[in-house]
């Protein structure tokens, strides 16, 4: 959202009130001075000991304050925004379940900060767009197939559960399959059947290598939004010999993918930046979902009222504390 004026132009008359100003300064010194030299001080004191003094430079201040505003509305100040002519579409979060997500260098661990930003996340998007939810470790799973059910959504991610390997290169041929099956068969060709935000951790151990995966979304014309969570510092205790093993994050193939499909790629390495990856692809969501369309909203009237309220009150200031002198 930003703001300007449609007729920009016209702030020059503020030159006009600031002309104002100065002019009442010079008249006032030169009413202190001509009223210094040519009359009795002490016969004024007498005959008006209580003359308006500062409230007058209150009047003064507030009627150029009503004239800056009138000003500011005669120039049609809007503001510009865009929104999508129409809310409808599909989002599919694609979620690394595998052991690795075990890991504690992410407080409190990988997995349940992953947990909590997903559900944030999901509560951001717009209400008329559907959120589908896929599962993948050396397994794919749909665990929640598209739907506005946000409720549905949440139980999902709080049902989740870690498992061995990890197919990412499946877990996106999975996702570009639900996503075009789920796409009405009337809709524009040339419109992306949906939007698929993958997060992990790793790169494909198992199954279709990463990049086949990334050509099946970009064959559909499907972007997807990529997060590698974690650091390089990563460790896990294996829970079947109970040795340490590293596993640190792993960005590169996730990038490629993005960069593949025209969608984009984030690194996370606490929560907050995860959650901060969420927002920024939340705010990229209006090029794939709905048309976007500028919108301006016209803020002349708010303007022209604010001047109108603020001379009213000199004025009315005016009446009481002047009215001696009227």
């Amino acid at each position: 959202m930003s703001t300007d004026f449609l007729a920009p132009e016209r702030l020059w008359l503020l030159l006009l009130v600031v002309a104002l100003g100065i002019a009442y300064v010079v008249v006032l010194r030169w009413r202190r001075t001509a009223t210094v030299r040519f009359t009795q001080v002490d016969l004024l004191d007498k005959v008006a000991p209580k003359r308006p003094r500062w409230r007058r430079h209150v009047v003064a201040v507030l009627m150029l304050l009503g004239l800056a505003f009138a000003v500011v509305a005669t120039a049609r100040p809007v503001d510009r925004g865009t929104e999508n002519v129409s809310s409808d579409g599909r989002i599919l979060v694609l979620f690394d379940v595998s052991l690795s997500m075990m890991a504690d260098d992410v407080d409190p661990d990988r997995f349940t900060a992953a947990q909590e930003a997903a559900r944030n996340f999901v509560a951001e998007v717009d209400d008329g767009v559907e959120v589908g939810l896929l599962s993948f470790s050396g397994t794919v799973n749909v665990e929640v197939d598209p739907t506005l059910d946000r409720a549905a959504i949440d139980r999902g991610i709080d049902n989740l559960e870690l498992a061995e390997s990890t197919a990412i290169g499946e877990a996106l041929a999975s996702g570009t399959r639900l996503l075009v099956n789920s796409a009405d068969p009337d809709a524009d060709p040339d419109k992306a059947p949906g939007v698929i935000v993958l997060l992990s951790d790793g790169e494909t151990t198992v199954g279709r290598p990463t990049a086949e995966g990334a050509q099946d979304a970009a064959d559909a014309g499907i972007p997807v939004y990529t997060i590698a969570f974690g650091t390089d510092g990563g460790r896990i205790v294996d829970p079947v010999s109970g040795d340490v093993v590293p596993v640190p994050v792993r960005p590169e193939e996730l990038a490629q993918v993005a960069d593949t499909t025209g969608g984009e790629a984030f690194e996370a390495r606490t929560g907050d930046e995860l959650a901060s990856a969420y927002d920024q692809i939340t705010e990229s969501l209006g090029t794939t979902i709905g048309e976007p369309v500028e919108v301006i909203t016209e803020l002349s009237w708010k303007w022209a009222l604010a001047a109108f309220l603020v001379l009213g009150l000199a004025w009315a200031l005016s009446l009481w504390w002047l009215r001696g002198l009227v």
